[in-house]
This record gives C-alpha cells, structure tokens and sequence, in this order.
C-alpha cells in the first residue's frame, strides 16, 4: 500500500528533478507499474472514486465489524455489503477500509505468575526429509522447566501421553494449564465455550485448572512461544535419522538448556523448580487412550486412520468401541477386549491375526489350510521366513502353517514368535522343533534363602492372651 509521503517522494522526482520512472525504480525500490499508477493518478479528482457516495450509507456498519473483528480483510467486508444490496466494487472497499486496516501498536501487560501457578503447553509441527512428526511442548511458567517430546501424530491419545511424560518429569502438577485453542482441549468458542470433554475429566483426576488462551492474545502463551522458537533454532542445523534419534537429540538439548541459568531468574529451571510447590501425583493412573466408536465390517475388520484391523468373525457387523493407545489398539465389546495389535503409522495396512478366523474356518473346511497358510506368513515376517525356509528343507508349507497355527491358539503369540525365533537360531527349521521348544518343562524353583545361623529358623514364642492388653481401669 502507498502512502501520501511515499507518493509526494515520487512526484518529486519525477516532476522537479526530471527523473525517469525506471530511474525511481532502482531508487525507492517499488515496481515501475506502482510508479507509473502513482504519475498517472497525479491532479485526478479523487472524487471519481464515489467512495462516499457508495460506502457511506454503511459506514456504521463497517465500524461495528471491524470493532468485533480487527483483522477483518477488505474481501471480507465486500463480500458482506454485497449481501446487503452494495453496488461498489472490492477496490472500493478496499480503499474505504485503509485507515481501519492500518496496523496498530499492540500493548499488553506484564504477566508476573507465581510458582506452581501455570504451565504453558503447546504442539509444534516439523517437516523432515523422512515425514512430518509433532513436538509436545511443556513449560512450567515460573522456573521455565521445560519437557519436551515429538510424536508421530497429534491426535488425543498422544496429547495426553505428553501430559504424562511431563508430570513425571516435573514429578508434580502445576495449579492451572494454559493453552492454546486446539481441538483438544477447546471444542467450540461460541456461543459459549465448550471443552473437550474427556480431557476435562483427565484435568479433575490430575486437579488442575484448563486456562484456554484469548483469541489475539499471544502474550499469555509466551514463554512456550519462545521456547517453540529456540527449538526450530536448535534443530535447523540438525539431521536426525528418524523419530527416535530426534528425541535423543532433543532429550540432550532439553538437559542442557534445563541446567542453564536463565537470563529472567538468574537460576537454572532444574534448580528453581524445586522451590515450585506443585501438586503431587495421584496414586492411580490414567489411560492415555482415544476412544473411537466402529463397526466391525462383514470380513471382521475395524478401520482406524485408514488401516484395517483384524476382530474374531463372530463380531462382524457389531457396533465395537475401539481405544487408541499410543501402541496398541484394542477393540472392546460390552466391556471386554476382544482383539489387541500393535498400532500402525503407516497408511492402508491390513493387520490379521490369524487366531481371529477360527470360528470362519469351520464354517469353510476346504479352504481351510489354504487359509491358515496366508494367515500365518502375514502375521509376522520371522514366521513366513520359517514357513518358506522349511518348505526349502522338503517339509510341506501348508502342513507347517498348520502346525505353527495349532501351537499358536495352544501358546499364544509372544510364546510362538519367541519359540520359532529360538529354532531359527539353531538352524533346525522344522515344526516338530518349535513344538518341542514350548513343551519343554518349566525351570525347577529357585533354592529358598535360608540365614547363616540356622536356630534362628526353629524360634518359638509364646502366645499372650488378648487379656494382657486390655487398658488398666
């Protein structure tokens, strides 16, 4: 936007010193198409605009709006006069609106906090060569301890997950929490504020307050501002490999700035926070889980994040409750778990777990070992390089399937991965081994501590009658 002085600059160049436009180009640095605007529009009534003429009928109006919303753009504007009857176009608008779009000095006060009376809490987002992962970021408002950790979403269950990192950390709560407003916490504004629900009852099992920061306000979330900024500082220059190796990194860097005087309390945070009276831990738990409400389809699968997991058939076409947890998913029928996988990030997998299918596979006899077969060499990469490895050896790989199948419903899983693992080790490929591997005898108990003077094992002692205790009247 042109201003008057920058516009008189230019006049006077090219009308007294006889400047030419590429000329005030270089030297005032706008584009010679602004110049030339500037030149041509010189001595023209601006009248011609009929600003007031067009805008004036609705200038109240145009106040009431930019009073309620002060960053309020000219489009927006014209596009509500147009539903007003407005016969002007946008640059009209536009023109109209300058002095109320200037940009104002914003004021606030110094917030002075007290210890243990806030934490600030924020997500921050990173691009990677490798993927987009999400920084939990946790400040303790006074002593400015901070608890950092990146995650590969930021969806609820890992929200909360943070929260928990953090508590430990800070081995205490802080009185209030403020944040931003994300979905998370703050679910609408208006007409009223409303707030995520499962996260206030997180916030009563831990007793602290939700503070949701007011809308162009940046200055009541500022330390975690700023600690966001030191961070983008810090990994601009770092490579890290994958998720992990960022969080070793920043784990280091998190120590090091925790230990570091600060420039505001002249202590290190790691110091200053034990003089932060924070509320301490209660003695249960909670479950940093998501819970999602699906329908089993008719193939005995869940979809969550567009991946498909496997449920036992006889729950097909059932409502099911199901609680993402940062690693696992668990599906849950009246109550009861039903089915439990190991969570994953990647898009579009298929995760079955062959024992799932045993119900459909009496139903179909003769595709049953075909069945079990692919079951089994999706289930987990050790297993099908034992099944393909054995087939290599002459043992037939339906026959193998169906053997590791049998021992799983009879083992379990952790118990079969644990065993074939052992047998592939060995070099002996073949399921009798496995099978001879899970039904070897428990180890004998450990021998019973017993002390170097024996007599101290046949100490007797007499019995006293409860009479013996009974207060003296």
């Amino acid at each position: 936007m042109v201003d008057d002085e920058l516009a008189a600059f230019v006049l006077q160049r090219h009308q007294t010193e006889k400047l030419s436009i590429r000329q005030i180009s270089a030297y005032c640095g706008l584009c010679r198409k602004t110049i030339s605007r500037i030149i041509r529009d010189e001595g023209k009534d601006p009248s011609r605009y009929a600003v007031d003429t067009l805008v004036k009928p609705y200038w109240r109006l145009i106040e009431s709006w930019y009073a309620e919303y002060p960053k309020l753009k000219a489009v927006q504007v014209f596009e509500r006069l147009k539903g007003l009857g407005f016969a002007g176009c946008c640059s009209t608008v536009e023109r109209a609106t300058r002095k109320l779009r200037t940009k104002k000095t914003v004021m606030f006060h110094e917030r002075v906090l007290l210890p243990a009376e806030e934490a600030q809490v924020d997500w921050m987002v990173l691009t990677l060569p490798w993927g987009t992962v999400y920084g939990f970021v946790y400040i303790l408002a006074w002593s400015r301890l901070l608890v950092l950790r990146f995650y590969p979403r930021m969806t609820f269950e890992f929200f909360l997950d943070g929260h928990l990192e953090a508590f430990q950390e800070c081995m205490g709560v802080a009185h209030a929490h403020r944040y931003d407003n994300l979905k998370s916490v703050v679910i609408s504004r208006k007409p009223v504020l409303r707030l995520n629900a499962q996260f206030v009852d997180f916030s009563r099992h831990y007793s602290f307050a939700i503070h949701p920061c007011t809308p162009y306000r940046p200055n009541e979330k500022g330390r975690v501002e700023r600690v966001i900024r030191d961070i983008r500082s810090f990994l601009y220059t770092q490579h890290p490999k994958d998720l992990a190796d960022l969080n070793r990194m920043v784990d280091q860097w998190q120590r090091v700035r925790n230990n570091t005087p600060h420039s505001m309390t002249g202590r290190s945070p790691s110091d200053a926070s034990f003089d932060e009276p924070l509320k301490k831990l209660p003695a249960i738990g909670y479950p940093a889980k998501r819970i999602v409400v699906a329908c089993v389809s008719k193939t005995g699968f869940v979809e969550v994040e567009t991946n498909r997991y496997s449920v036992p058939s006889r729950y097909s076409g059932r409502s099911v409750t199901v609680a993402v947890y940062p690693s696992i998913i668990e599906v849950i029928v009246n109550s009861h778990p039903v089915a439990s996988h190991r969570r994953s990030f990647a898009k579009k997998q298929t995760i079955e777990h062959p024992t799932h299918r045993t119900d459909l596979l009496l139903l179909t006899p003769a595709y049953k070992e075909k069945r079990i077969y692919l079951l089994m060499i999706r289930m987990n990469a050790d297993i099908a390089q034992f099944i393909r490895e054995a087939d290599r050896d002459g043992h037939d790989t339906l026959k193998t399937a169906h053997t590791l199948f049998r021992l799983l419903i009879q083992f379990g899983k952790p118990c079969l991965l644990s065993a074939v693992r052992e047998a592939m080790g060995q070099n002996a490929l073949r399921p009798d081994v496995v099978a001879a591997i899970l039904a070897k005898p428990a180890s004998s108990p450990a021998c019973p501590v017993t002390p170097h003077n024996g007599s101290l094992l046949a100490i007797s002692y007499e019995e006293r009658s409860l009479a013996d205790y009974d207060p003296a009247f």
